[in-house]
């Protein structure tokens, strides 16, 4: 059968029925349109979720708000215990490691009084030659810490109680200490944990030299 000869090409050789057909393509295509661009702005305008894994190494869902970086009790509880830990430690062997460590995790103003404290001044030896010149080992169980955090206030106060011991000393195997800190907020573009001690307070002792006089 010719196409000349057939109805389905004679009835849609008039102009004003393609035109219909057409028409509603159009209609439909433009519906479609609409529905996916108000997807896409319902999408786009609703709050976006983050994953955030913290010093506690525990993945947490947020709203990026401005507060949502603020650090939790878990990551400042975790922010505490190795701070505390690298700067009462007092090991004869590590203290400059510890020292550089604990250094890098105080606000700029504490940090160079540290360092002056710790490498000495004013013809003064600092805490690094006098730990350094005692040759001993020492340690302090992180999970024995006793850490109580208030964040009612701004700075954030941070307590520390714990205990160092001396490898090999029967005479005083241990040393109980007490820390009292003071963390602010940071970018953790700077610093991973979100936070910095601004302020310390030491007592007992197995605290040092740089730690007295950062008050």
């Amino acid at each position: 059968m010719s196409a000349e000869e057939s109805r389905f090409v004679a009835h849609w050789q008039a102009s004003d029925r393609r035109a219909r057909v057409f028409l509603w393509c159009l209609g439909a295509a433009l519906v479609l349109l609409a529905l996916s661009l108000a997807a896409t702005h319902r999408a786009l305008s609703r709050p976006r979720e983050v994953i955030r894994i913290g010093c506690d190494g525990v993945p947490q869902l947020f709203v990026p708000t401005p507060q949502y970086s603020e650090p939790n009790e878990p990551e400042i509880r975790s922010f505490a215990t190795n701070f505390v830990t690298a700067l009462a430690r007092s090991d004869s062997y590590s203290v400059v490691n510890d020292y550089v460590f604990a250094a890098q995790r105080m606000a700029p103003r504490l940090r160079e009084e540290f360092k002056r404290e710790a490498r000495g001044r004013d013809g003064r030896l600092g805490a690094i030659k006098i730990i350094e010149s005692l040759h001993r080992r020492t340690q302090i169980d992180p999970s024995s810490l006793e850490i109580s955090i208030d964040k009612k206030d701004y700075p954030w106060q941070v307590r520390v109680k714990g205990v160092r011991q001396v490898v090999g000393d029967k005479e005083t195997p241990t040393q109980p200490f007490a820390v009292d800190l003071e963390l602010v907020r940071a970018s953790r573009e700077e610093v991973l944990e979100g936070m910095l001690v601004w302020r310390l307070r030491s007592s007992g002792e197995a605290v040092g030299a740089p730690m007295a006089a950062a008050q």
